[in-house]
């Protein structure tokens, strides 16, 4: 895989997990891919983050990533709304250009959107 040459151009947001690690991208296709380049998701115009095979996984508003419990997966560079806090956010790796976009699977149930949490969730964005 090619170094991505204008990985700031083509994402919209970059998010960083409790340990202030960037883990992942939102680029301007509203596809959300790993440094490394692999596909994990995509947002649909709600916000949902759904899985290739159909699976509603998360939440992304506002700069916030939530688990279907409310709590928070990962920041992104201006997060608004109530989170918990991030003292520092590490630098943000060398991305890999992404894969090309699997096809998309129609989501099999939109979870309801919960309530916000201040507090981080037990799970990454890979194991919900």
């Amino acid at each position: 895989m090619e170094p991505a040459r204008e990985a700031e151009e083509e994402e919209i947001d970059v998010i960083w997990d409790e340990n202030g690690t960037a883990r992942y991208r939102i680029l301007k296709d509203n596809r959300i891919v790993d440094f490394d380049g692999h596909n994990l998701a995509w947002l649909d115009e709600q916000g949902n983050v759904i899985d290739y095979d159909g699976r509603h996984m998360a939440f992304y508003e506002n700069g916030i990533m939530r688990d279907p419990e409310g709590s928070v997966v990962g920041l992104g560079k201006d997060p608004i709304g109530p989170h918990p806090v991030l003292p520092n956010k590490g630098l943000i790796p060398q991305a890999i250009k992404a894969a090309a976009a699997p096809k998309k699977s129609k989501p099999q149930k939109v979870l309801k959107k919960p309530q916000a949490s201040l507090l981080w969730s037990r799970k990454m964005l890979e194991e919900l």
